[in-house]
């Protein structure tokens, strides 16, 4: 089971900077995500955060979760992630630094995908392994015309993640230009 990032969408680490900047708070309020994942009322002992980034969902999980594995592709980014983590003082994050799902045989409570199915050139392979999670959480460009973010033809409707994971849409709701969804396993 091997994913792969579809090379001329791949964040460039050099602009981590706009992850943790006041605009992307306006428009992709990492406290929205966190509710919504908290509004499901998951089992709070693990959760996977998928291609973490800066770790912008990450660290606020790491605060109501018992373990957080941040899943990373990038050394680069899983290097300024690590710095943030060892900042917070978070004892509770693991990051794994892989370009494919993690191999794990533990109970996992939720996988967050915020931003990255879009990227991927397999995301259905993604969405299997996260299906032996309670929940899958994803977070995703609408897909309509706007001025930033992914080429519409390149976003997730909620109808295509659907079909793409074989997963059961059980709660979702509009964040601006984003929409959360929440997934259980059929």
């Amino acid at each position: 089971m091997k994913h792969k990032m579809n090379k001329k969408h791949k964040f460039d680490p050099k602009k981590a900077y706009i992850l943790e900047s006041e605009w992307r708070r306006k428009i992709f309020p990492p406290e929205k995500v966190i509710e919504f994942i908290e509004s499901l009322r998951p089992k709070k002992n693990v959760v996977f955060d998928i291609v973490a980034g800066s770790g912008y969902l990450t660290i606020p999980l790491a605060r109501i979760f018992k373990k957080v594995y941040a899943v990373e592709i990038s050394e680069e980014m899983a290097k300024i992630l690590r710095k943030r983590v060892e900042e917070e003082g978070l004892l509770n994050v693991g990051i794994i630094l892989s370009d494919t799902p993690p191999n794990v045989d533990f109970k996992i409570d939720v996988v967050l995908f915020s931003n990255v199915l879009h990227e991927m050139d397999n995301p259905e392979e993604y969405l299997e392994w996260a299906s032996r999670a309670d929940y899958v959480v994803v977070a995703e460009w609408k897909k309509d015309e706007m001025e930033f973010g992914p080429p519409v033809e390149e976003r997730l409707s909620l109808e295509e993640i659907e079909k793409l994971s074989k997963l059961k849409l059980v709660k979702s709701e509009e964040l601006g230009f984003h929409y959360l969804a929440a997934f259980k396993k059929v």
